[in-house]
Parts: C-alpha cells; sequence; structure tokens
C-alpha cells in the first residue's frame, strides 16, 4: 500500500495540487477551467469511454459480481440525491451530481494502481467491467443533466441537445468496432487511447483550479454525506449482498476496494459542463480522496 502511494498515487494527486498553485499565483482562472474542462467534456471522457468499452475483456467477466456492484452503486447514488435533495434542499441537478459523486469511484487512476500492485494484472479485469457499467451511468447523468437544463425546453429540447453529445455516439461507435473485429482500423483505438489519457489529469488539474477559489475550512454536513456514501455504506451495500454468496480471488476483493475508493472526477466534470455549482461537489472529491488512503489500508490488510 505504502509503494502503491509514493507511486503513483501521490504524484497523480500532485496535478490536483499544482492547479490549486497555479490558481493562487494568479496564472489559471476560473474561466481558463471552465475551458479546459469543455476539453475534458467534448473529447477527453468521449475518447476514454471508447477505449474503455473496446478493451473490457468479456471472456473473463464475473457478472452476478457486477450485478451486486452496480446494484450497490444506484442504491448508494438514489439515496444520497434523495437526501441532498429532499432533506438538504439542494437543486435537483446538483442533488443528482452528488448522489453520482457518492457512487462514482476513482477506479482507473486510484484503486486499480493499489490492486494490481497486491493482486498482479488480474486485479485490472473486475475494474475493467465496472468501469463498463459505469459509462452507462456516466451517459445517463448527463442524460438527465440535459433533460433538467434551463436552457432546454421539455423533453424535445433535451433530445435536440442530447444529439449533439459525444456521449450518444461514444458507446455506438465502439460497439461497432468491436463488431468489426480485425477489420477495424487500429488508429482509431491510437486516437481514442491518446485522447483518452488526458481526461483524468486535465479534470484533476481543473478540479485544483476551482479548490483554490474556495473556502476550505467551510464544509457543511451535506459534504460529510456524501463522503459516508462512498467510503462507507457503498461498500457495505456491496459486502452484505456478496455475503451470501462470495466470490474467492480478485473478483472477490477488487470491486471491494472500488467501492471503498474515494470519489471521481465526472461528477465536477459534468457540474462545469452544465452550470451547476461546484463547491460541494469538488470538496467531497478531495475530502474522500484523503480519507479512502485509510479506508484501502484497512480492507488491504
Amino acid at each position: 500500500m505504502l509503494q502503491a502511494l509514493s507511486d503513483p498515487i501521490l504524484p497523480i494527486f500532485a496535478i490536483l495540487v499544482v492547479g490549486f498553485i497555479m490558481r493562487r499565483a494568479d496564472l489559471f482562472t476560473p474561466d481558463h477551467a471552465t475551458a479546459i474542462n469543455r476539453y475534458v467534456f467534448y473529447l477527453g471522457t468521449p475518447a476514454l469511454v471508447f477505449s474503455v468499452l473496446v478493451s473490457v475483456p468479456a471472456d473473463n467477466i464475473i457478472w452476478p459480481v457486477l450485478l451486486r456492484y452496480l446494484a450497490a452503486e444506484l442504491i448508494t447514488y438514489g439515496l444520497i440525491a434523495a437526501l441532498a435533495y429532499y432533506v438538504f434542499k439542494r437543486g435537483p441537478r446538483e442533488a443528482i451530481l452528488l448522489g453520482m459523486a457518492a457512487s462514482f469511484a476513482n477506479h482507473i487512476f486510484f484503486v486499480r494502481p493499489i490492486a494490481v500492485l497486491l493482486y498482479g494484472d488480474s486485479a485490472s479485469h473486475p475494474i475493467s467491467g465496472i468501469v463498463m457499467f459505469d459509462v452507462l451511468i456516466f451517459c445517463t447523468t448527463v442524460f438527465a443533466m440535459d433533460i433538467l437544463s434551463p436552457k432546454n425546453k421539455g423533453l424535445g429540447g433535451a433530445l435536440r441537445s442530447l444529439g449533439r453529445n459525444p456521449f450518444v455516439y461514444a458507446p455506438i461507435i465502439a460497439i461497432a468496432y468491436r463488431a468489426l473485429g480485425d477489420l477495424a482500423p487500429s488508429g482509431i483505438a491510437t486516437f481514442a487511447n491518446f485522447a483518452g489519457a488526458s481526461a483524468s489529469p486535465t479534470s484533476l488539474f481543473t478540479l485544483g483550479v476551482i479548490l483554490a477559489g474556495l473556502r476550505l475550512n467551510k464544509l457543511g454536513l451535506v459534504i460529510w454525506v456524501v463522503v459516508f456514501g462512498k467510503l462507507l455504506l457503498h461498500p457495505l451495500l456491496f459486502w452484505l449482498m456478496s455475503s451470501a454468496a462470495p466470490i474467492a480471488g480478485t473478483w472477490g476483493i477488487v470491486p471491494l476496494l472500488v467501492a471503498a475508493g474515494p470519489c471521481g472526477a465526472m461528477a465536477f466534470v459534468i457540474a462545469m459542463q452544465y452550470g451547476v455549482k461546484t463547491d460541494l461537489i469538488a470538496k467531497t472529491i478531495l475530502i474522500s480522496t484523503i480519507l479512502s488512503v485509510l479506508s484501502l489500508s484497512v480492507l488491504t490488510q
């Protein structure tokens, strides 16, 4: 765990710190962060979605484990979103994204290096399967943002906006690419891998820029509820669902590590793109990332 913390976890986290420092040094502004985030939303993340979907090892997937993970994720998503909306009186779009933050883990760049270090390359297989489901949740959340956007007029306006959304086409292109097999042009995958690799560092840098303008000493109960949902509720639900029919090996422990991992940055990316308040979401990502070092240390003992 300590080796994974020193490399690659802390170096990756340092990208957020660099964004924070550059904002404090007046080298970047919120407008710059918004422009960078548009790149992440319209190119970086759709390319990453494509790359994940074409690389999922379908022959190595244990579907019952993934379905339990998905069920725990959706319960956490819905419960935290409902609490944010009905109890904490957040707007519907912000409540949805807080629910997403509580259930959508930073699996690729935080949990995966730890899991591979501890359990070998086979640990990446369940993570790839989880990412495949998370792509669908991500796209559904984006659709909900379009429907609820004040710029759209009802379902028709949302559908027109969705037609211009790259997340509609990335999964379709990925499915077609896999169907072509050896006939598929390899250059498409090279482009997607190259562009997709930029999604996480640029989103973390943008997050650091935004965090530099917030009062980090002022958190609030809703942030701790979201962090509780991600670091405790999500893994607890998955563990309870799996206890009746436990599975040995990496497919038993790795999904639990992902469930206990920190909030991913994608809720923040969506919030910036759709003009939703980012204060709470940004703080939950930061706090959950710091605390998840402790939670993952306990689970990997």
